[in-house]
């Protein structure tokens, strides 16, 4: 799995986005768009790519959430490369509805759907195991202190998270974390729990 994030346009706010593509970039792998952004910004990018010969340079799109941040680019996306556009809820130009746990092909390997709600009702994180990399979104997965008001649902998914095996965390709006992400997230989780104490 070849992961490439993407420049976001300095004249707008926007979210991070990420392309997914095989090691190789062989034929029958799915090159895969993380969240478009608010604008079709990183469409002249990712065409200047190298994504496989015969190949649309973007196959998919999946939604980590159906904030405007990360989806209000979507119709220049589609109208560049003609992709099929997945979420975990029905919304303005989703094709298929993800469920919890399932998994979907990107890349060259598969990520796993793990609803996150919090952030929002529809929020996702995507866990690409043999990377050993999750794909965040705007899911709250770096808690610096005590304080905060936290759902149980939240609490619960971010206890999830705790017992991958994560090494990097692609965040929608944070710069990528390399190494030691599984580190960040159980020091997040004590910190939600030391809040829900106090």
């Amino acid at each position: 799995m070849k992961i490439i994030p993407l420049k976001k346009s300095p004249a707008t706010y926007s979210c991070n986005s990420y392309l997914i593509l095989g090691d190789w970039n062989r034929i029958d792998d799915v090159n895969t768009l993380i969240d478009p952004g608010v604008d079709g910004y990183i469409a002249d990018q990712i065409r200047e790519l190298s994504t496989g010969f015969g190949k649309q340079p973007v196959e998919q799109v999946i939604l980590t959430h159906n904030h405007f941040d990360h989806t209000a680019g979507l119709g220049a996306i589609r109208s560049a490369f003609g992709c099929k556009v997945f979420a975990y809820r029905q919304g303005a130009g989703v094709d298929e509805v993800l469920n919890d746990r399932q998994f979907i092909r990107a890349g060259d390997d598969f990520l796993q759907v793990l609803h996150t709600p919090g952030h929002s009702s529809d929020s996702i994180c995507l866990y690409a195991p043999a990377a050993q990399a999750l794909f965040s979104g705007d899911t709250q997965v770096r808690v610096l202190g005590e304080g905060g008001s936290y759902t149980s649902e939240y609490v619960a998914a971010l206890k999830w998270l705790c017992g991958l095996k994560i090494r990097s965390i692609y965040s929608g709006h944070d710069e990528p974390v390399l190494t030691g992400g599984g580190e960040i997230l159980l020091k997040s989780l004590e910190e939600v729990l030391r809040s829900q104490r106090s």
